[in-house]
């Protein structure tokens, strides 16, 4: 005869297991890349009330200002040499050629400003060109 002791024992490492299986299986590999480890474009808008610390910044402010600046940055990309071409919602090419750019914008009577910003990186030596954007969301309604 079992004691209560060994079935809870062998209650809990089955359910260990069983958990075990299927936590394995929940994730996907994709899903558990970092976002530090792929470029990735950047967004702070200032004003703002919140911190944007984290990988991908901080697009949208609801802190009230007659103008706003939205500063982006291409991150993590590998070594090598790249052409930029960044372009606004409208489709204008913004006056920026390096990885960084940065949009002014003001703030309508009571109105949100919402633009997604793109850049086209190139690499030089492969020719290989990507594209990444961001949705700036500034004021409300939104």
């Amino acid at each position: 005869m079992k004691s209560i002791g060994s079935t809870l024992a062998h209650a809990a490492l089955t359910g260990a297991l069983a958990l075990a299986a299927i936590g394995s299986f929940a994730v996907p590999a994709t899903a558990q890349a970092q976002p530090g480890s792929n470029p990735l474009l950047w967004c702070f808008v200032g004003p703002n009330d919140q911190p944007g610390n984290g990988p991908f910044g901080r697009c949208t402010s609801f802190y009230p200002s007659s103008s706003y600046r939205a500063d982006f940055e291409v991150r993590n990309l590998p070594a090598g040499t790249y052409s930029y071409v960044w372009t606004n919602d409208l489709g204008m090419v913004l006056p920026c050629t390096t990885n960084r750019c940065y949009v002014t914008y003001q703030s309508g009577a009571g109105g949100g400003v919402i633009d997604t910003v793109s850049v086209t990186y190139t690499n030089l030596a492969t020719g290989v060109a990507t594209t990444l954007g961001r949705t700036v969301a500034i004021g409300g309604p939104i």
